[in-house]
């Protein structure tokens, strides 16, 4: 028995086997991921120190407009540069840098022009359509990194498709922190000045965050090409372009279309909250505590739903490609039971410490309390991920863009109609009920590869 189970331990544990850039770049890219996870946590703590409730709420709001921008402008052709360049053969470096160079022109010119009318309109937009003026000069100071943070995604996306995913998990790390420091350093020196800190460092951070991580990742870029054989000056063609577009369009569409109604979600419920009785301060307070402290927190055990989830998405590829049904079954199974065991452990444990979790992490019994409450969704919230990196998998990613797309919308008709009736809880109400509608959907969908016995 031993005897034949060794063989396949010391394959798994070869050299080669390790060296290999699927392995080592999952590797990376979860470490990067556990890391930015950790340090956001720590950072959205410091925040609700010096902002409080309201202030965190008025930052959340432009939250839903950055994410719009990024998936017109970078998303979408991202994964188109990613697919070309891993496509390219390695005695034609200078196709998989043509590919490049021509992304990287269109998304400068997508993000110049969101850039332009979000920094020019930013006062219409906060106003009219947000509805909290105080977002005017956030708008405008994040206006200013759309441009870098475009470079900074197809340089990414180039090097996802070279297999060298150590640059851009290192590229997140560093923005991290440079944005994390930055804040911390103006903070201190207003502090330092007996001034009151603004919200604008937050922005300012960003910004400072995608300087930073572009000129790492041009660093990279120039570093990699000087080692590339052969020629490198790819040509920026209309056919790449056409190619690129392709392919980009029907993610990017996908994407703007889940941003815009986040969008329309993040900027009618304090509206509705305020329908429900109460005054425009104590919904975005509220708001705060949900966007800044509480559902963060919540998210925070997604760091290991995650890094799952990226590991499942190309086993489970593999198997299909191999026709191996047995495989995905097992995977599937497993994910179910283990996902789910995780959020009810979650669960009882937020449901156990809420109140000093609140407390001693934000000093706020608001946060307790919606702590307490979000609890409940821990079993499905991290169900949904994983399920639904299968279906990726099994290339059944318009299937998984139409349940999201309802699951939003489901959470929305809460937004809407049950809010103004009987306040936040309504909310609460709505995320856990889209999440069950979400997972129930794709547990239908992976029916046939479920092990009920």
């Amino acid at each position: 028995m031993t005897s034949h189970k060794s063989p396949k331990l010391s394959r798994y544990l070869n050299p080669r086997y390790l060296k290999n850039p699927i392995v080592t770049g999952t590797f990376f890219l979860t470490l990067a991921g556990l890391i930015t996870k950790l340090i956001g946590f720590f950072y959205r703590i410091f925040l609700s120190r010096i902002f409080k409730e309201e202030g965190l709420g008025v930052i959340g709001l432009i939250s839903p407009v950055l994410i719009l921008v990024h998936s017109v402008c970078a998303s979408g052709i991202q994964n188109a540069i990613t697919r070309f360049v891993a496509a390219s053969k390695k005695d034609k470096s200078a196709e998989a840098y043509g590919y490049l160079y021509t992304g990287v022109l269109i998304s400068l010119l997508l993000s110049a022009g969101m850039a332009y009318l979000v920094f020019h309109y930013a006062a219409f937009i906060s106003r009219v359509i947000i509805g909290e003026p105080r977002c005017t000069p956030l708008l405008q100071i994040s206006a200013l990194s759309f441009p870098l943070a475009a470079l900074h995604s197809c340089i990414n996306g180039f090097f996802y498709g070279c297999k060298k995913a150590a640059v851009p998990a290192f590229s997140m790390i560093l923005e991290q922190v440079t944005r994390v420091s930055t804040i911390y350093l103006l903070y201190a020196m207003f502090l330092k000045m007996e001034a009151n800190p603004s919200l604008s460092f937050v922005c300012i951070g960003m910004f400072a965050g995608e300087i930073v991580s572009a000129l790492f990742s041009c660093l990279m870029l120039i570093i990699q090409s000087k080692k590339a054989s052969g020629r490198i000056a790819g040509e920026i063609s209309g056919k790449k372009a056409c190619a690129l577009f392709t392919l980009a369009a029907p993610i990017s569409l996908n994407r703007i279309c889940i941003s815009l109604l986040s969008t329309v979600e993040t900027i009618q419920l304090p509206q509705k909250l305020i329908a429900s009785g109460l005054t425009l301060s104590q919904s975005l307070s509220i708001y705060g505590v949900f966007s800044g402290m509480a559902f963060p927190l919540i998210m925070f055990p997604s760091a290991i739903t995650g890094a799952a989830a990226s590991l499942l998405l190309p086993s489970v590829s593999e198997a299909q490609a191999s026709g191996n049904n047995g495989r995905i079954k097992k995977t599937v199974t497993l994910t179910l039971g283990v996902c789910f065991l995780l959020g009810v452990g979650c669960m009882i444990f937020f449901l156990t410490f809420a109140e000093l979790l609140g407390v001693l992490l934000f000093g706020s019994s608001a946060a307790a309390s919606q702590i307490r409450a979000l609890s409940f969704v821990c079993p499905f919230l991290y169900l949904s991920g994983t399920l639904s990196s299968i279906l990726n998998g099994l290339g059944r990613t318009g299937i998984t863009f139409l349940y999201n797309l309802l699951a939003l919308l489901v959470r929305l008709g809460f937004v809407f109609f049950v809010i103004p009736s009987i306040g936040f809880s309504g909310y609460i109400y709505g995320i856990v009920c889209s999440q069950i509608f979400l997972d129930l959907l794709i547990i239908l969908a992976l029916k046939q590869y479920i092990i009920y016995n």
